[in-house]
Protein backbone atom coordinates (compact mmCIF):
# COMPACT_ATOMS: atom_id res chain seq x y z
CA UNK A 1 0.00 0.00 0.00
CA UNK A 2 1.26 3.61 -0.52
CA UNK A 3 2.16 6.10 2.11
CA UNK A 4 -0.76 8.15 1.98
CA UNK A 5 1.47 11.14 3.35
CA UNK A 6 3.87 10.77 0.03
CA UNK A 7 3.05 14.11 -1.10
CA UNK A 8 5.12 13.69 -4.84
CA UNK A 9 4.12 10.11 -5.40
CA UNK A 10 0.51 10.65 -4.54
CA UNK A 11 0.10 13.98 -6.72
CA UNK A 12 1.61 12.74 -9.39
CA UNK A 13 -1.63 9.55 -9.50
CA UNK A 14 -3.65 12.08 -9.43
CA UNK A 15 -6.75 11.34 -11.56
CA UNK A 16 -5.71 8.43 -12.61
CA UNK A 17 -8.13 5.98 -10.91
CA UNK A 18 -10.35 5.73 -13.87
CA UNK A 19 -11.23 1.60 -13.62
CA UNK A 20 -11.08 0.92 -10.04
CA UNK A 21 -13.11 -0.93 -8.85
CA UNK A 22 -12.51 -1.38 -4.88
CA UNK A 23 -14.37 -0.12 -2.57
CA UNK A 24 -12.03 1.72 -0.52
CA UNK A 25 -10.15 5.20 -2.09
CA UNK A 26 -7.38 5.66 -2.03
CA UNK A 27 -6.03 1.71 -1.51
CA UNK A 28 -5.52 1.81 1.69
CA UNK A 29 -4.98 -0.91 4.78
CA UNK A 30 -5.90 1.36 7.26
CA UNK A 31 -9.40 2.22 7.41
CA UNK A 32 -11.60 1.85 10.18
CA UNK A 33 -16.05 2.09 9.66
CA UNK A 34 -18.12 3.66 11.74
CA UNK A 35 -21.64 2.58 11.48
CA UNK A 36 -24.69 4.53 10.61
CA UNK A 37 -28.05 3.38 10.19
CA UNK A 38 -30.34 4.93 7.72
CA UNK A 39 -33.73 2.99 8.10
CA UNK A 40 -35.44 5.47 10.91
CA UNK A 41 -35.30 8.16 8.46
CA UNK A 42 -37.52 6.16 6.27
CA UNK A 43 -39.34 3.73 7.71
CA UNK A 44 -42.95 5.83 7.66
CA UNK A 45 -43.21 5.58 3.67
CA UNK A 46 -44.00 1.75 3.83
CA UNK A 47 -42.92 -1.05 1.76
CA UNK A 48 -43.80 0.10 -1.81
CA UNK A 49 -41.03 2.82 -1.52
CA UNK A 50 -38.59 0.78 -0.29
CA UNK A 51 -39.11 -1.98 -3.37
CA UNK A 52 -38.90 1.26 -5.23
CA UNK A 53 -35.82 1.80 -3.82
CA UNK A 54 -34.06 -1.54 -4.43
CA UNK A 55 -35.17 -1.52 -7.64
CA UNK A 56 -33.17 1.88 -8.39
CA UNK A 57 -30.35 0.41 -6.11
CA UNK A 58 -29.71 -2.22 -8.63
CA UNK A 59 -30.09 -0.20 -12.08
CA UNK A 60 -27.36 2.24 -10.56
CA UNK A 61 -24.95 -0.37 -9.44
CA UNK A 62 -24.90 -2.06 -12.56
CA UNK A 63 -24.36 1.44 -14.54
CA UNK A 64 -22.01 2.39 -12.30
CA UNK A 65 -20.11 -1.25 -13.48
CA UNK A 66 -20.66 -0.29 -17.12
CA UNK A 67 -19.11 3.06 -16.44
CA UNK A 68 -15.87 1.77 -14.71
CA UNK A 69 -15.19 -0.04 -17.69
CA UNK A 70 -12.16 1.94 -19.52
CA UNK A 71 -13.85 1.53 -22.76
CA UNK A 72 -16.51 3.58 -21.27
CA UNK A 73 -15.82 7.39 -22.27
CA UNK A 74 -16.43 9.83 -18.83
CA UNK A 75 -18.69 12.52 -19.43
CA UNK A 76 -22.16 13.74 -18.43
CA UNK A 77 -25.04 11.48 -17.85
CA UNK A 78 -25.50 8.20 -16.99
CA UNK A 79 -25.51 5.54 -19.25
CA UNK A 80 -29.08 4.37 -20.81
CA UNK A 81 -30.67 6.63 -18.80
CA UNK A 82 -34.16 5.36 -19.56
CA UNK A 83 -34.41 2.78 -16.56
CA UNK A 84 -33.07 5.47 -14.13
CA UNK A 85 -35.69 7.89 -15.40
CA UNK A 86 -38.47 5.23 -15.08
CA UNK A 87 -37.32 4.30 -11.63
CA UNK A 88 -37.32 7.95 -10.26
CA UNK A 89 -41.09 8.46 -11.44
CA UNK A 90 -42.10 5.00 -9.93
CA UNK A 91 -40.83 6.84 -6.73
CA UNK A 92 -42.25 10.09 -7.72
CA UNK A 93 -45.72 7.98 -7.63
CA UNK A 94 -45.02 6.93 -3.57
CA UNK A 95 -43.95 10.27 -2.01
CA UNK A 96 -46.82 12.26 -0.38
CA UNK A 97 -45.96 15.36 -0.83
CA UNK A 98 -46.95 17.43 -4.51
CA UNK A 99 -43.39 19.28 -4.29
CA UNK A 100 -41.78 16.20 -3.30
CA UNK A 101 -43.16 14.41 -6.54
CA UNK A 102 -43.18 17.32 -8.55
CA UNK A 103 -39.31 17.59 -8.02
CA UNK A 104 -38.48 13.90 -8.77
CA UNK A 105 -40.40 13.77 -12.28
CA UNK A 106 -38.15 17.35 -12.68
CA UNK A 107 -35.12 15.07 -12.12
CA UNK A 108 -36.36 12.26 -14.56
CA UNK A 109 -36.87 14.51 -17.10
CA UNK A 110 -33.22 15.68 -17.08
CA UNK A 111 -32.26 12.22 -16.83
CA UNK A 112 -33.28 11.51 -19.81
CA UNK A 113 -32.77 14.56 -21.59
CA UNK A 114 -30.36 16.56 -19.81
CA UNK A 115 -31.21 19.95 -17.73
CA UNK A 116 -32.04 23.21 -19.44
CA UNK A 117 -32.69 26.48 -17.23
CA UNK A 118 -36.65 25.86 -16.42
CA UNK A 119 -35.75 22.50 -14.70
CA UNK A 120 -32.62 23.97 -12.51
CA UNK A 121 -34.19 27.09 -11.76
CA UNK A 122 -37.57 25.18 -10.28
CA UNK A 123 -35.38 22.35 -8.69
CA UNK A 124 -33.49 25.40 -6.94
CA UNK A 125 -36.60 26.81 -5.75
CA UNK A 126 -38.68 23.88 -4.58
CA UNK A 127 -38.14 23.42 -0.59
CA UNK A 128 -38.28 19.01 -0.77
CA UNK A 129 -38.93 17.55 2.13
CA UNK A 130 -38.19 14.22 0.91
CA UNK A 131 -35.11 14.53 -1.88
CA UNK A 132 -33.84 11.78 -4.24
CA UNK A 133 -31.03 12.15 -6.92
CA UNK A 134 -29.88 10.01 -9.55
CA UNK A 135 -27.59 10.81 -11.96
CA UNK A 136 -23.48 10.41 -13.01
CA UNK A 137 -22.16 12.84 -9.98
CA UNK A 138 -19.01 14.14 -8.98
CA UNK A 139 -16.46 11.14 -7.67
CA UNK A 140 -13.16 12.58 -5.69
CA UNK A 141 -11.15 15.04 -7.90
CA UNK A 142 -8.11 13.07 -7.28
CA UNK A 143 -9.83 9.87 -8.20
CA UNK A 144 -11.05 10.60 -11.49
CA UNK A 145 -11.87 13.49 -14.04
CA UNK A 146 -16.29 13.40 -14.26
CA UNK A 147 -18.84 12.48 -12.19
CA UNK A 148 -19.70 8.47 -12.37
CA UNK A 149 -23.24 6.66 -11.68
CA UNK A 150 -24.92 7.63 -7.76
CA UNK A 151 -28.36 7.76 -6.15
CA UNK A 152 -29.21 9.10 -2.95
CA UNK A 153 -32.34 10.16 -1.11
CA UNK A 154 -32.30 12.20 1.95
CA UNK A 155 -34.92 13.82 3.78
CA UNK A 156 -34.91 17.36 5.57
CA UNK A 157 -33.64 18.23 8.93
CA UNK A 158 -36.48 20.58 10.15
CA UNK A 159 -34.29 22.23 13.29
CA UNK A 160 -30.77 22.73 10.52
CA UNK A 161 -32.71 24.09 8.29
CA UNK A 162 -34.02 26.41 10.41
CA UNK A 163 -30.70 27.50 11.27
CA UNK A 164 -29.79 27.46 7.46
CA UNK A 165 -32.83 29.85 7.18
CA UNK A 166 -31.75 32.62 9.67
CA UNK A 167 -28.01 32.54 8.72
CA UNK A 168 -29.19 33.07 5.34
CA UNK A 169 -31.34 36.25 6.54
CA UNK A 170 -28.14 38.14 7.27
CA UNK A 171 -26.01 37.47 4.40
CA UNK A 172 -26.03 41.60 3.79
CA UNK A 173 -24.11 41.61 7.07
CA UNK A 174 -21.70 39.07 5.16
CA UNK A 175 -21.37 40.82 2.19
CA UNK A 176 -20.39 43.93 4.29
CA UNK A 177 -17.66 42.17 6.55
CA UNK A 178 -16.18 40.92 3.29
CA UNK A 179 -15.82 44.51 2.32
CA UNK A 180 -14.40 45.66 5.71
CA UNK A 181 -11.82 42.97 5.36
CA UNK A 182 -11.01 44.30 1.75
CA UNK A 183 -12.42 47.01 0.22
CA UNK A 184 -12.56 44.80 -3.41
CA UNK A 185 -14.25 41.44 -2.06
CA UNK A 186 -17.78 41.10 -2.79
CA UNK A 187 -20.01 38.21 -2.50
CA UNK A 188 -21.94 36.43 -5.62
CA UNK A 189 -25.51 34.86 -5.10
CA UNK A 190 -25.16 32.03 -2.24
CA UNK A 191 -26.71 28.51 -3.71
CA UNK A 192 -29.47 27.29 -2.33
CA UNK A 193 -28.46 24.70 1.13
CA UNK A 194 -30.56 21.87 1.92
CA UNK A 195 -30.02 20.67 5.01
CA UNK A 196 -31.01 16.95 5.53
CA UNK A 197 -30.09 13.40 6.96
CA UNK A 198 -29.78 11.02 4.55
CA UNK A 199 -31.20 7.47 4.32
CA UNK A 200 -30.19 6.03 0.77
CA UNK A 201 -27.38 5.81 -1.05
CA UNK A 202 -26.21 3.53 -4.25
CA UNK A 203 -23.61 3.52 -6.67
CA UNK A 204 -20.22 5.34 -6.24
CA UNK A 205 -21.76 7.34 -3.06
CA UNK A 206 -21.62 4.10 -1.70
CA UNK A 207 -18.09 3.46 -1.76
CA UNK A 208 -15.51 4.88 0.72
CA UNK A 209 -14.54 7.40 1.25
CA UNK A 210 -18.45 9.21 1.78
CA UNK A 211 -19.03 13.03 0.84
CA UNK A 212 -21.16 14.56 3.58
CA UNK A 213 -22.36 17.36 0.66
CA UNK A 214 -23.23 17.18 -2.90
CA UNK A 215 -23.34 20.54 -4.73
CA UNK A 216 -26.18 20.39 -7.72
CA UNK A 217 -25.72 20.94 -10.73
CA UNK A 218 -21.93 20.81 -10.71
CA UNK A 219 -21.41 17.87 -9.49
CA UNK A 220 -23.46 16.77 -12.18
CA UNK A 221 -20.95 18.55 -14.67
CA UNK A 222 -23.23 21.59 -15.39
CA UNK A 223 -20.94 24.30 -15.12
CA UNK A 224 -21.89 28.23 -14.22
CA UNK A 225 -25.19 27.81 -13.95
CA UNK A 226 -27.58 30.33 -12.06
CA UNK A 227 -29.69 27.74 -10.58
CA UNK A 228 -27.98 25.61 -7.67
CA UNK A 229 -28.36 23.65 -4.20
CA UNK A 230 -26.46 22.20 -2.20
CA UNK A 231 -27.26 18.54 -0.47
CA UNK A 232 -26.01 18.08 3.09
CA UNK A 233 -26.07 15.30 5.20
CA UNK A 234 -26.03 16.27 8.82
CA UNK A 235 -26.20 12.91 10.01
CA UNK A 236 -23.09 11.38 7.89
CA UNK A 237 -21.32 15.12 9.00
CA UNK A 238 -22.12 14.25 12.71
CA UNK A 239 -20.71 10.43 12.45
CA UNK A 240 -17.51 11.79 11.04
CA UNK A 241 -16.92 14.41 14.02
CA UNK A 242 -17.54 11.91 16.18
CA UNK A 243 -15.35 9.37 15.43
CA UNK A 244 -12.70 11.02 13.78
CA UNK A 245 -12.63 14.95 14.18
CA UNK A 246 -13.49 14.69 17.96
CA UNK A 247 -10.75 12.44 18.64
CA UNK A 248 -7.61 13.74 16.87
CA UNK A 249 -9.01 17.32 18.13
CA UNK A 250 -8.11 15.45 21.60
CA UNK A 251 -5.00 13.72 20.99
CA UNK A 252 -3.42 16.75 18.51
CA UNK A 253 -5.20 20.03 19.71
CA UNK A 254 -5.38 22.18 22.95
CA UNK A 255 -7.34 25.72 22.46
CA UNK A 256 -8.62 25.09 25.59
CA UNK A 257 -11.97 24.04 24.09
CA UNK A 258 -13.16 20.37 24.10
CA UNK A 259 -14.42 19.39 20.69
CA UNK A 260 -18.32 17.44 22.03
CA UNK A 261 -20.24 17.13 18.30
CA UNK A 262 -23.19 15.62 20.37
CA UNK A 263 -23.24 18.64 22.87
CA UNK A 264 -26.29 21.21 23.08
CA UNK A 265 -23.47 24.02 22.46
CA UNK A 266 -22.11 22.60 19.69
CA UNK A 267 -25.46 21.23 17.83
CA UNK A 268 -25.51 24.25 14.78
CA UNK A 269 -21.96 24.64 14.42
CA UNK A 270 -21.37 21.82 11.97
CA UNK A 271 -24.45 23.16 9.82
CA UNK A 272 -23.26 26.54 9.53
CA UNK A 273 -19.78 25.52 9.01
CA UNK A 274 -20.60 23.66 5.84
CA UNK A 275 -22.84 26.94 5.09
CA UNK A 276 -19.97 29.15 5.67
CA UNK A 277 -17.81 26.99 3.07
CA UNK A 278 -20.61 27.21 0.42
CA UNK A 279 -20.79 31.21 1.37
CA UNK A 280 -16.63 31.36 1.38
CA UNK A 281 -16.95 29.96 -2.40
CA UNK A 282 -18.55 32.91 -3.61
CA UNK A 283 -16.34 35.75 -2.31
CA UNK A 284 -14.55 37.23 -5.36
CA UNK A 285 -13.15 40.45 -6.71
CA UNK A 286 -15.32 41.88 -9.67
CA UNK A 287 -13.97 41.16 -13.06
CA UNK A 288 -11.13 38.62 -11.81
CA UNK A 289 -10.88 35.08 -12.27
CA UNK A 290 -9.09 31.68 -11.84
CA UNK A 291 -8.70 31.39 -15.73
CA UNK A 292 -4.97 32.30 -15.89
CA UNK A 293 -4.01 29.86 -12.80
CA UNK A 294 -6.31 27.18 -13.76
CA UNK A 295 -4.22 26.86 -17.12
CA UNK A 296 -0.93 27.08 -15.12
CA UNK A 297 -1.74 24.37 -12.48
CA UNK A 298 -5.10 22.64 -12.16
CA UNK A 299 -4.75 20.93 -9.09
CA UNK A 300 -2.96 23.88 -7.20
CA UNK A 301 -5.83 26.08 -8.31
CA UNK A 302 -8.62 23.51 -6.84
CA UNK A 303 -6.82 23.59 -3.63
CA UNK A 304 -6.46 27.48 -3.20
CA UNK A 305 -10.11 27.81 -3.81
CA UNK A 306 -11.04 25.55 -0.98
CA UNK A 307 -8.66 27.53 0.82
CA UNK A 308 -10.60 30.39 0.32
CA UNK A 309 -13.92 29.06 0.90
CA UNK A 310 -12.44 27.34 4.24
CA UNK A 311 -11.06 30.95 5.54
CA UNK A 312 -13.71 33.53 4.17
CA UNK A 313 -16.35 30.65 5.44
CA UNK A 314 -14.88 30.48 8.91
CA UNK A 315 -14.90 34.11 9.28
CA UNK A 316 -18.38 34.22 8.48
CA UNK A 317 -19.35 31.99 10.86
CA UNK A 318 -17.61 32.96 14.03
CA UNK A 319 -17.56 36.89 13.17
CA UNK A 320 -21.11 37.33 11.21
CA UNK A 321 -23.44 34.44 12.35
CA UNK A 322 -21.89 33.34 15.71
CA UNK A 323 -23.27 35.27 18.33
CA UNK A 324 -26.94 35.68 16.65
CA UNK A 325 -27.01 32.01 16.50
CA UNK A 326 -26.65 31.06 20.16
CA UNK A 327 -22.42 29.40 19.20
CA UNK A 328 -19.25 30.76 20.77
CA UNK A 329 -16.52 31.68 18.11
CA UNK A 330 -14.27 29.57 20.62
CA UNK A 331 -16.37 26.80 19.37
CA UNK A 332 -16.68 27.75 15.64
CA UNK A 333 -12.70 27.91 16.00
CA UNK A 334 -12.05 24.76 17.75
CA UNK A 335 -14.65 23.12 15.05
CA UNK A 336 -12.34 23.98 12.17
CA UNK A 337 -8.91 22.99 13.51
CA UNK A 338 -10.71 19.49 14.08
CA UNK A 339 -11.85 19.22 10.68
CA UNK A 340 -8.59 20.63 9.31
CA UNK A 341 -6.69 17.74 11.23
CA UNK A 342 -9.77 15.33 9.71
CA UNK A 343 -8.77 16.26 5.93
CA UNK A 344 -5.24 16.35 6.70
CA UNK A 345 -5.48 12.91 8.30
CA UNK A 346 -7.23 11.42 4.92
CA UNK A 347 -3.90 11.98 3.25
CA UNK A 348 -1.62 14.48 0.83
CA UNK A 349 -1.79 14.43 -3.10
CA UNK A 350 -5.07 12.53 -3.21
CA UNK A 351 -7.75 15.12 -2.11
CA UNK A 352 -7.27 19.18 -2.78
CA UNK A 353 -9.51 20.02 0.15
CA UNK A 354 -6.73 17.82 2.86
CA UNK A 355 -3.68 19.55 0.85
CA UNK A 356 -5.79 23.02 1.41
CA UNK A 357 -6.21 22.60 5.27
CA UNK A 358 -2.61 21.72 5.51
CA UNK A 359 -1.37 24.67 4.11
CA UNK A 360 -3.95 26.56 6.58
CA UNK A 361 -2.41 24.77 9.51
CA UNK A 362 0.87 25.38 8.40
CA UNK A 363 0.69 28.83 7.87
CA UNK A 364 -0.80 29.29 11.11
CA UNK A 365 2.00 27.42 12.77
CA UNK A 366 4.53 29.87 10.29
CA UNK A 367 2.59 33.17 11.82
CA UNK A 368 3.21 31.88 15.69
CA UNK A 369 -0.99 31.54 15.62
CA UNK A 370 -0.48 27.42 16.27
CA UNK A 371 2.58 26.16 18.60
CA UNK A 372 3.51 22.72 17.60
CA UNK A 373 4.68 21.29 20.77
CA UNK A 374 5.19 17.92 22.48
CA UNK A 375 3.76 16.74 25.21
CA UNK A 376 3.92 13.15 26.32
CA UNK A 377 5.97 11.93 23.45
CA UNK A 378 2.69 13.35 21.26
CA UNK A 379 2.62 16.48 19.36
CA UNK A 380 0.28 19.15 19.67
CA UNK A 381 -0.96 22.25 17.95
CA UNK A 382 -1.84 24.77 21.10
CA UNK A 383 -3.36 28.17 20.49
CA UNK A 384 -5.83 30.79 21.81
CA UNK A 385 -8.57 30.42 19.66
CA UNK A 386 -8.76 34.47 19.52
CA UNK A 387 -5.29 34.39 18.07
CA UNK A 388 -6.05 31.77 15.61
CA UNK A 389 -9.13 34.01 14.66
CA UNK A 390 -6.77 36.59 14.02
CA UNK A 391 -4.48 34.28 11.84
CA UNK A 392 -7.40 33.20 9.84
CA UNK A 393 -8.01 37.09 8.56
CA UNK A 394 -4.54 37.28 7.91
CA UNK A 395 -4.42 34.46 5.86
CA UNK A 396 -8.13 36.18 3.98
CA UNK A 397 -5.92 38.90 3.55
CA UNK A 398 -3.20 37.08 1.78
CA UNK A 399 -5.57 35.22 -0.51
CA UNK A 400 -7.65 38.20 -1.47
CA UNK A 401 -4.36 39.78 -3.35
CA UNK A 402 -2.92 36.00 -4.43
CA UNK A 403 -5.58 34.22 -5.39
CA UNK A 404 -8.27 36.16 -5.97
CA UNK A 405 -6.75 39.10 -8.26
CA UNK A 406 -6.25 35.82 -11.16
CA UNK A 407 -2.70 36.29 -10.84
CA UNK A 408 -1.14 32.39 -11.17
CA UNK A 409 2.38 33.66 -9.90
CA UNK A 410 1.17 34.81 -6.67
CA UNK A 411 -1.10 32.37 -6.31
CA UNK A 412 1.38 29.38 -6.90
CA UNK A 413 4.19 31.35 -4.78
CA UNK A 414 1.29 30.87 -1.74
CA UNK A 415 1.19 27.23 -2.37
CA UNK A 416 4.85 26.73 -2.85
CA UNK A 417 5.42 28.72 0.36
CA UNK A 418 2.99 26.91 2.76
CA UNK A 419 1.50 23.76 0.96
CA UNK A 420 2.78 19.62 1.35
CA UNK A 421 5.73 20.02 -1.04
CA UNK A 422 7.16 22.57 2.03
CA UNK A 423 5.61 21.11 5.39
CA UNK A 424 8.19 20.35 6.85
CA UNK A 425 7.02 22.69 10.23
CA UNK A 426 4.51 19.93 10.43
CA UNK A 427 6.38 16.35 10.28
CA UNK A 428 5.72 15.52 14.13
CA UNK A 429 2.67 15.67 13.44
CA UNK A 430 2.46 14.27 9.80
CA UNK A 431 4.53 11.18 11.15
CA UNK A 432 1.97 10.69 14.34
CA UNK A 433 -0.77 10.78 11.78
CA UNK A 434 0.90 8.32 9.90
CA UNK A 435 0.05 5.00 12.24
CA UNK A 436 -3.84 6.08 12.65
CA UNK A 437 -6.30 5.03 10.48
CA UNK A 438 -8.69 7.33 8.62
CA UNK A 439 -12.40 6.79 9.40
CA UNK A 440 -14.97 6.34 6.73
CA UNK A 441 -18.88 5.91 7.26
CA UNK A 442 -20.86 2.61 6.25
CA UNK A 443 -24.03 2.86 5.91
CA UNK A 444 -26.56 0.19 6.89
CA UNK A 445 -29.42 0.25 4.56
CA UNK A 446 -31.44 -2.99 6.01
CA UNK A 447 -34.56 -1.92 4.30
CA UNK A 448 -32.95 -1.81 0.74
CA UNK A 449 -30.88 -5.14 1.17
CA UNK A 450 -33.36 -7.60 -0.52
CA UNK A 451 -32.52 -8.17 -4.10
CA UNK A 452 -35.16 -6.79 -6.89
CA UNK A 453 -35.47 -7.71 -10.15
CA UNK A 454 -34.01 -4.86 -12.48
CA UNK A 455 -36.94 -3.08 -14.64
CA UNK A 456 -36.49 -2.53 -18.34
Amino acid sequence: MKDRFDYAVNRGSAGSYRGYRDAIWPPSNSIVLASLSLDAKNEDLGREFHHELIALRDIIETRWHLATEKRIPPGQGIPDPGPVAAALRRIADRLPSDVDRHALRLRARAVEHGYDDDILSALADLEEDIAVVAGRIATWFGKQRGGMPTAFASRRDQKQQEVVRRARQILEDAAEYMVALNPHLRLGQVPEFAASRIFFMAGEGNRHPKHIAYFLPEDEGVKRSPYKKTYYFANTHRVLLEHQSAPLADRFLDTGVALRPNSIRFGHVPTLGVLGHEVGHCVHRSGASFKQINATDRWSSVVLQEIAADVFGILVTSEVWADRMNVTPEDVLTYYLAECLRYVNRGLGYYPDSDGMFLQLNYFVWLGALRLERRAGEPRLAGDPTTVLAAVRSLARVLADALLTGSAEAALALHNAFGPASGEALRPLINAMRMLPVVSVEYRQENVRAQASIPT
